[in-house]
Formats: C-alpha cells, sequence, structure tokens
C-alpha cells in the first residue's frame, strides 16, 4: 500500500487503471463513467478523490494506491510532489517510465492509426533528473515562494527539494528569494538560463503582476552568486537593460551563444546527443538546409557540422535571429514567420531538406499547406507534442511524404511530455 499526503475529508472511490491515454493521465472505468486520473499507472488499483465531472467523464487524482504498484512507481517521490505543478509524473522513476511515454505518444495520436502504430514501436532515449538548461520559475511576493505553480492552480509552490532543476539553481534558490524579497514587491516570473560559461537570468510580466518590470525589481549582483547577469524581458522576449551578461555559450561541436529569452532545447543531459543524431540523420551532401523554426540556430548548426553549406533559418523572434547570424555567419537568417518565408519565397528548390521544430501547438494549416506545395525532398520533424506532430505529420503523408525514420526522446523527465524525432521523404 503506497499513500499520498492527507487530502481531507473528500470522497473517495477505488479503480482499477487500466492504461495510460493521452495527457499521461490513466483510465479507469467505474460505476458506469470513464475515469481519467493523475498520478496513476496501469495495473495499479487506486483511492482517487473526483476534481471535476462531465456526464460520464470524470477527472480525478490518486489518494492512495492500494495495491500492484506499478514497477515504474517510485517509492519516495519528490517530497513537493502533491502540491507542486512543475511535474505532472512527479511518482515516475524517469529510467522505467521513459518506455511508458511511447503509450502516451501513441494514445495522443490515435486518430492517425498507423502512426501510432510507428510509435508503439519506436525505441526511446531517457534522462537522468536534474535536466533543465532553461527554467521558468513564479515569485509570489505575499508568501515570499519562488517555485512552480501548483497542479491546477496559480498558487506558487516551493521547491526545496527539486528532481528537474540543476543543482546549480537548487544552490542558489535561498539567495535569489532573499534578493527579491528586498526589492520585489509584485508578482513577476523569473527566467534562468544556464550555459558551459555562465548562468544569466531575468524577471519577466507574470499573471496578475505589472506589464512592464521596474528596475529597481532586479536583484543586485552582489546578492546573487553565480549569476552572471540579470535583466528585464517584455512580454515580446526582448531584452530590457539590467546588469551583466546577456547570454551564455552552450559548447557543441559548434559552439553557439544563446540570449536569455530566446528558445533553447532545455534538457542539459541530451542537448550534445540531439545535435549529433540530427546531424547524422541530415548527414552530408550538397542539398540546402531550411530550418523554419531556427531558433538560434541549433538544429541548422547540426546540419553545417554534417557537412552542409547552404544553410537558412527562419526565426520570427528577432534576438534569436540575431544570434542565429552570428552563430552561423555563413547562413541565411530570415526574420519572420515561417508562413511569411515560405509565401516569399516560392522558387525554392525541391531538392532540400526542410527542418521544422515548432512550438507545441504544432504547423498551422497555412504552414503545412506551403511546406507541401514546396515539395522539399526530405523534412525532418522535431515535435514535442505527439497530437500535434501527428497531425502534421498525416496531412504531408496525405500529400505523398513517406514517413521514414522515427523514435522518440524523453526531454522532459518527471512529465508525461515527450519529443518525437522522425524524417520524411518525398514519395
Amino acid at each position: 500500500m503506497v499513500n499520498t499526503p492527507d487530502r481531507g475529508a473528500a470522497a473517495t472511490t477505488e479503480v482499477r487503471a487500466v492504461k495510460l491515454i493521452g495527457g499521461g493521465r490513466a483510465l479507469a472505468h467505474a460505476d458506469g463513467a470513464t475515469w481519467m486520473i493523475r498520478g496513476g499507472l496501469p495495473g495499479e488499483r487506486l483511492r482517487v478523490a473526483v476534481t471535476r465531472r462531465r456526464a460520464r467523464i470524470i477527472e480525478a487524482e490518486v489518494v492512495e494506491v492500494l495495491d500492484d504498484p506499478h514497477p515504474a512507481r517510485l517509492k519516495h517521490p519528490c517530497p513537493h510532489a502533491d502540491g507542486c505543478g512543475g511535474c505532472d509524473w512527479p511518482q515516475v522513476d524517469p529510467r522505467l517510465g521513459a518506455i511508458l511515454k511511447i503509450t502516451v505518444a501513441a494514445e495522443a495520436a490515435g486518430r492517425f492509426p498507423a502512426i501510432a502504430d510507428r510509435i508503439r514501436g519506436a525505441a526511446i532515449t531517457d534522462s537522468p533528473a536534474g535536466y533543465r538548461l532553461r527554467s521558468r520559475l513564479h515569485w509570489d511576493p505575499v508568501s515570499r515562494i519562488l517555485g512552480f505553480y501548483g497542479p491546477r492552480s496559480w498558487k506558487v509552490s516551493p521547491i526545496i527539494h527539486c528532481s528537474i532543476i540543476s543543482p546549480t539553481l537548487a544552490d542558489g534558490l535561498a539567495a535569489l528569494t532573499e534578493s527579491l524579497t528586498k526589492h520585489c514587491s509584485m508578482p513577476v516570473d523569473l527566467e534562468v538560463l544556464e550555459g558551459s560559461d555562465a548562468t544569466v537570468a531575468a524577471l519577466l510580466p507574470a499573471r496578475g503582476g505589472p506589464k512592464s518590470i521596474p528596475d529597481r525589481c532586479l536583484p543586485r549582483a552582489a546578492e546573487c552568486p553565480g549569476v552572471g547577469g540579470f535583466h528585464r524581458l517584455t512580454k515580446a522576449g526582448r531584452i530590457l537593460p539590467g546588469w551583466g551578461r546577456e547570454k551564455v555559450a552552450m559548447d557543441l561541436p559548434i559552439r553557439l551563444d544563446v540570449p536569455i529569452g530566446s528558445f533553447f532545447q532545455g534538457n542539459r543531459h541530451l542537448v550534445p546527443w540531439l545535435f549529433e543524431r540530427v546531424a547524422g540523420l541530415v548527414g552530408p551532401g550538397d542539398e540546402p538546409v531550411v530550418d523554419l523554426h531556427g531558433g538560434v540556430g541549433f538544429l541548422a548548426a547540426a546540419a553545417g557540422w554534417a557537412g552542409r553549406d547552404d544553410l537558412t533559418v527562419v526565426e520570427p523572434h528577432q534576438p534569436a535571429a540575431t544570434a542565429a547570424q552570428v552563430n552561423l555567419p555563413g547562413a541565411r537568417v530570415a526574420a519572420g514567420s515561417a508562413e511569411a518565408f515560405l509565401e516569399d519565397n516560392g522558387d525554392l528548390p525541391p531538392d532540400a531538406i526542410a527542418i521544422t521544430d515548432p512550438p507545441r501547438t504544432g504547423m498551422t494549416p497555412n504552414l503545412r499547406r506551403r511546406l507541401a506545395a514546396w515539395r522539399p525532398r526530405r523534412i525532418l520533424m522535431l515535435g514535442c507534442d505527439p497530437a500535434t506532430w501527428s497531425r502534421d505529420a498525416a496531412d504531408l503523408i496525405d500529400h505523398g511524404y513517406v514517413l521514414g525514420h522515427l523514435e522518440l526522446i524523453d526531454l522532459f523527465p518527471f512529465t508525461h511530455h515527450v519529443e518525437i524525432l522522425a524524417v520524411l521523404e518525398s514519395g
């Protein structure tokens, strides 16, 4: 019997978890209803509390594991698991739980049976804990807590013993909290970016906080040992003056500079591996490579390291686009959206490789149409949401592409999220 922290006297129900579904919850059937259970794992007999009812669909959370705990369930999960929403799988051992993500991803792709079958047969690369290169925390000046929001809540939860942030950030939490207590009396978000040469941080507008953050809110350099720069960010990600460094270096086979506020893959353990994996999938050759979601040039740099000389990076976030030009001085960098780039460049050669790594919402319908009309010879697709990735891949397959290589990468231990890396070939 596995106990969880007391949740009070709310009515509970006993259920048997059948399987995992898209979104990482466990599925059960009881009392003529379908139950979707946060914190459950397949085969477990659970005591659960209802969090939401919608006709015959009931959402619930685990109160107690009565018997048959899954082998991937940690005997001693994170002590903040009950109140912190930074992870939605804090109970899952990342070494044993990575394989569960294959099931979750396949369930999320269920609208496209052929793709779901491919996912079920795919390999997955797992990751150790303490993986975050980038962390977004929230500051509550009333409770004086710096941490993640709680599950389904805007209440900030402390993260004194956290499994996902780096030891460097964990060691600096007390000093950051003390400094924010002195200088910042308003809710703000804190972004931390760790590189191979430095750590930089920034404050940015938070839910319920001011639209702009005054300079006086910034922690002082003497109060933040180990932090090489502290700045402010607008909601659009523009860097406002602060002190110290604005960017860090990522030492890969090609050194990349990353400004605070710009997107970069967040798993310190797997970033070098992913760089080399993408380089291997692209391979050498003369075909041009167009990265439609380029960021600071990470995936394009991998293609360049593989021997590709003709590189184009498309990126709408201006600081990231500027960094991409510095990181890849021989590349063409287009500061704008992928849709606008394809609209303005209707003569792109089909003998080319396109790279896509869109946000969690996936590609827009317009982008999928324009990409299919261009019809590059190969499309390397990286996606962080199996449902939207599968939708996008299925649409391209309907336009004549063939799904070749496919694998999963556990860039997000202690969550149900998983990355899909695949190559589509023009049929």
